[in-house]
């Protein structure tokens, strides 16, 4: 009786985890809806006004040792966040949607280097191509989506049918922004204009300093915003 008592509670664990309900968060241009669990990230975004959402899937490489103590820490308007544990490796994921940037942020790193590991690609039936092997690029709909995955140290794989893969690093971020009208409203210079706005002159440019200088303004413009 024990044995199966145990399996039901592992079971219930198990489903509870898998499982997650969706968290709103945006910009005045872009809304996007999070579900975040310990196993991926699913992102639905959406263009305002136009109904032709775009799902994007982050799945967690987790390894031989099962993750723990899961937390979903959302109620803000302009992020998700969540932390779990792997062995005694804490991993932090932030998913930030910025309207200085003008896109989605997903932001990861652990305590310990080399355990940051996922792949990442468009959930859709539409062509998707991979170019120069960072970035993912969703065509052929009512809505144009470019997925940009950026480690700090490694390097990333592709498997050619568009999905990225990223193994043994300590911080990653990951740019997602979509378009209606790529005449008026161009999005696949989204990580040069970032670089060139966060870090002037160094080419590729440093993520960490654009993740930093990003948040910062936002949490700035969310400080302003309590104070009206």
């Amino acid at each position: 009786m024990r044995f199966h008592l145990t399996t039901a509670v592992a079971l219930v664990i198990a489903l509870s985890a898998s499982s997650a309900t969706a968290e709103p968060i945006g910009t005045a241009r872009l809304s996007c809806d999070v579900a975040n669990t310990q196993d991926s990230t699913e992102l639905t975004v959406r263009v305002k006004g136009i109904d032709a959402p775009v799902r994007f899937r982050i799945g967690w490489l987790l390894g031989k040792v099962v993750p723990a103590n899961f937390k979903n820490q959302a109620g803000k308007v302009d992020r998700v966040s969540s932390t779990h544990q792997i062995g005694k490796i804490t991993i932090t994921r932030t998913i930030l949607a910025s309207a200085e940037a003008d896109c989605i942020l997903i932001h990861v790193i652990a305590d310990q280097p080399g355990e940051v590991a996922f792949n990442a690609r468009f959930l859709s039936e539409a062509p998707v191509k991979i170019l120069d092997r960072r970035e993912i690029v969703l065509s052929g709909g009512k809505i144009h989506a470019h997925a940009w995955i950026i480690p700090f140290e490694s390097d990333v794989s592709d498997d050619g049918k568009g999905t990225i893969t990223l193994l043994g690093e300590g911080e990653a971020l990951i740019l997602l922004n979509l378009t209606a009208d790529l005449e008026k409203k161009p999005i696949a210079g989204t990580w040069t204009r970032l670089g060139e706005l966060h870090d002037p002159g160094r080419t590729p440019p440093n993520p960490h300093l654009v993740w930093e200088a990003v948040k910062k303004t936002q949490d700035s413009e969310t400080q302003d915003t309590r104070k009206e």
